[in-house]
């Protein structure tokens, strides 16, 4: 933490995390498959996306992306706590809902405040969809059959 408060300065952290890490994997499972990671306001792209490759579902994948998930959550703690860090703690679901009350709330930890006069506005578009949903239903009940 020294080097780090020496190199920036005054040093925040914001830890940001998804409590439904099902659907965080379903998610990211799309974006691999697909290459489309983002899709902007103005319909740019973050990946290849386009490849022309639907999605199909894979219990395995999902699971060990929760795996996965699941690990890094547990070393960013471990980290924080060997680091005495107090993170602000930021639900990806509140963000979700409520975008600018959220990023206000980082501000304010961070000492800042909004420029005037700019509004908080979403820059990418929402990829979940119906799909994710079968696909979360489908990866429960499998494993409840297991």
């Amino acid at each position: 933490m020294a080097l780090l408060n020496l190199a920036f300065g005054r040093t925040r952290f914001v830890c940001l995390r998804r409590e439904d890490v099902l659907a965080q994997a379903v998610s990211w499972l799309r974006a691999e498959q697909t290459d489309t990671w983002y899709i902007g306001g103005n319909g740019e792209i973050g990946g290849n996306g386009g490849r022309g490759q639907l999605p199909v579902f894979d219990a395995d994948r999902i699971g060990e992306l929760v795996q996965i998930i699941d690990e890094h959550n547990a070393a960013w703690e471990a980290w924080f706590a060997t680091c005495g860090i107090s993170p602000l703690r930021v639900r990806y679901e509140e963000l979700d809902t409520d975008m600018a009350g959220v990023t206000e709330g980082i501000l304010t930890f961070l000492g800042l405040s909004s420029p005037d006069g700019r509004a908080i506005v979403p820059r990418h578009k929402r990829q979940a969809d119906e799909l994710n949903d079968q696909w979360i239903e489908r990866y429960r009940a499998e494993s409840a059959q297991r």
